[in-house]
């Protein structure tokens, strides 16, 4: 067998999608594979994918006579492959152990150089500087790659600045929004309205038509069965007035707490929009999202690290959290989210749902913004009422 499971894999993952050729460049080069044979293969892929031709899967092998490559069999690129692979995150992954087993392998090449050095007597001052040009290789060689500039032309003349909304006017993709309220006030409600009308092609707060939305659901604090019982007329109305039904357009994990800081739950909802390719993502609360309690940024970075990478997918996220227990200034409740100070700013959108002082007791809720969208010309309502067609409506 040819090289480490992550260099074979990493080849593997860029023939199932050569759009990861790009997303890996930078962050490892072909001389940091241990088996030589493999980086040269890397880097020729590479070359290919920017030229716009990348190697396709089945004739990799016939580049090897022109690439030098001698010992690896016909149809190799096959085994490569694995199945259960979960591209558009894996190859990140493998891409990162290659170039960290790199840097072990270059490490213990600079702790044999001083080890011998010192042993023939040379004095430890000699053998800093000797060995000083050879961590600065370890050290340049780790870098992602990420870090690489336009001109402020280039910026401007290298895309459009369109909106690209999965609901007009309310959320493009990539945004990031978190509901925040004191429980029962309405928040789970409010975001199933959001992710169910929309897959049905009906805006959930204008209700005017829409472009229908493909939706992911992980919810990791109810259950199915109640999703049943919560939803139902929900879903009636949206099949009335919506273009389609949106039982068959939102797939949903419910009913289990995971941990999307750890390796597998992360890559099995990787998987699922791998599969699914969603336009919105409702993930949440999230602090049934990792395994202890989010109390500081520490707790908090590898969370927002992991939605990252899901919001790069290219999809709009939506997220509820629990809001403080303590009282602002002005005696009402803390709107932003419970545990640390990160998450305030993260989000593109931060929303509270707070008793409105309008109508009857429990009859409205005030939507107060507990961060500054970074899009201000955002339409999101003051006040939501309780309806008669919706849950939620924004007028009376």
């Amino acid at each position: 067998m040819t090289g480490s499971r992550a260099e074979r894999s990493l080849l593997g993952a860029i023939l199932l999608d050569p759009s990861q050729a790009r997303a890996v460049h930078g962050m490892v080069s072909g001389t940091d594979f241990e088996d030589q044979r493999l980086g040269i293969i890397f880097a020729r892929m590479l070359e290919r994918a920017a030229a716009g031709s990348p190697v396709p899967i089945g004739t990799v092998s016939t580049n090897f006579p022109e690439w030098g490559i001698r010992g690896i069999e016909a149809g190799a690129e096959f085994d490569w492959i694995d199945a259960e692979m979960t591209v558009a995150y894996a190859a990140g992954e493998y891409a990162r152990t290659v170039r960290t087993d790199a840097m072990r392998r270059a490490l213990g090449t600079v702790n044999s150089t001083i080890s011998g050095q010192l042993q023939q007597g040379r004095s430890p001052s000699d053998v800093a500087t000797s060995v000083l040009s050879q961590l600065t290789k370890v050290i340049e060689g780790g870098s992602s790659g990420r870090m690489l500039t336009k001109t402020l032309r280039e910026v401007m003349e290298g895309g459009t600045d369109e909106y690209d909304w999965v609901i007009p006017n309310l959320l493009e993709r990539r945004d990031r929004l978190i509901l925040t309220g004191a429980e029962g006030l309405g928040k789970t409600t409010l975001s199933r309205q959001l992710v169910i009308l929309a897959a049905a092609g009906i805006h959930p707060i204008t209700f005017a038509p829409m472009t229908p939305a493909r939706v992911l659901v992980v919810d990791a604090e109810n259950t199915e069965v109640q999703w049943r019982r919560e939803v139902k007329w929900i879903i009636d109305g949206a099949k009335h007035h919506g273009v389609r039904d949106p039982q068959d357009f939102i797939q949903i994990k419910a009913g289990s707490r995971i941990d999307i800081t750890s390796g597998p739950d992360l890559a099995d909802i990787h998987r699922l929009v791998d599969a699914q390719k969603p336009d919105l993502l409702y993930i949440g609360p999230l602090y049934k999202l990792v395994q202890g309690a989010i109390t500081n940024d520490d707790d908090a970075a590898p969370l927002i690290v992991a939605l990252d990478s899901l919001r790069d997918r290219g999809l709009a996220l939506v997220m509820e959290a629990h809001a403080g227990k303590a009282a602002g200034a002005n005696g009402d409740r803390d709107l932003r989210p419970r545990g640390s100070a990160a998450l305030l700013g993260w989000p593109e959108f931060g929303l509270g749902l707070k008793p409105s002082h309008i109508g009857k007791p429990g009859q409205a809720v005030d939507v107060v913004p507990w961060r500054g969208g970074r899009d201000r010309d955002r339409p999101w309502p003051k006040t939501l009422w309780r309806g008669s067609t919706w849950p939620w409506e924004a007028s009376k």
